[in-house]
């Protein structure tokens, strides 16, 4: 059986070396219609690169400066039940509390439920102790740089600087398109004509638009590109393809050599000056 080509070029994504080629065949053509005779290449293939890193942060105890780690543990309230099985008057307690509520005070009920609490790190780690630290004395850092997460994204801003040709449009990894309509809804009164009117432009003048996406609390975000769709029907489409990042191509697999002078600028990412996140290295 044949090896699939995609799975075996995967297995070079991890290279920081120059591309290798990971597979080797024949490109076998037979398409009389478009003036492509029987005819065969030999090609090889190698992966093409992107630049994504995961952001790297930690968490902070600002009382002590130590770092903090999550875990999943059973956590212990008391309740009154309520006239209708309702929950009342609920309240953490420890397994001691809890067992002198359930042993001496009849009037409390016990639940248990699996949450996430934050602890020392080292004490835990090292020598076993849960040191619990409480949420609002909890930071996350970057280096020595205090940073918060990104909230979701309402308003997309696109700066000065950001668009890019629409024939570069294949150099961004997009995880995700989504197809933009206007908002119809009375208190905005947008209208499809506008929309339209954007996406043609947008299509006259090659472009697309590049900026910040996120679709909520935390540090995962995105460049959003976005561009107009002509198909050949006629049918049009505004589009906004979320990136991951960009494809790094290795010049060593260029089919023509490019003199330094011509060659191009990578194409623009979303940055986010507040907060400010670094992409680890």
């Amino acid at each position: 059986m044949a090896k699939d080509i995609f799975s075996e070029v995967e297995k070079q994504a991890d290279s920081a070396a120059a591309s290798r080629a990971s597979w080797r065949g024949v490109l076998s053509l037979d398409i009389p219609t478009l003036g492509l005779g029987a005819v065969e290449y030999h090609l090889r293939a190698a992966k093409a690169h992107g630049n994504l890193q995961p952001v790297s942060y930690i968490k902070i105890d600002t009382k002590t400066g130590k770092e903090v780690v999550s875990r999943e543990v059973p956590v212990m309230y008391r309740y009154k039940e309520g006239p209708s099985g309702e929950r009342l008057e609920m309240q953490e307690v420890s397994r001691d509390e809890a067992k002198k509520h359930v042993k001496y005070q009849g009037k409390y009920q016990i639940s248990v439920k699996t949450e996430k609490r934050f602890f020392l790190k080292n004490e835990l780690e090292m020598s076993g102790k849960w040191v619990e630290v409480p949420l609002n004395q909890i930071v996350d850092k970057q280096g020595d740089e205090e940073i918060e997460p990104f909230d979701r994204t309402t308003k997309i801003e696109v700066e000065a600087d950001g668009f890019v040709p629409l024939e570069r449009l294949s150099e961004y990894k997009f995880k995700e398109v989504y197809q933009l309509g206007p908002d119809t809804d009375k208190k905005v009164k947008e209208t499809v004509s506008r929309i339209k009117q954007l996406t043609r432009y947008l299509l006259q003048k090659d472009t697309a638009l590049v900026s910040f996406f996120s679709w909520g609390r935390g540090y995962q975000f995105y460049t959003s590109v976005i561009y107009p769709y002509e198909r050949k029907d006629g049918r049009l489409w505004l589009l906004m393809g979320l990136s991951e990042g960009i494809l790094l191509l290795d010049d060593t697999w260029a089919l023509e050599d490019e003199k330094e002078s011509q060659r191009l600028p990578a194409v623009p990412v979303a940055h986010k000056k507040k907060p400010k996140v670094t992409i680890a290295k």
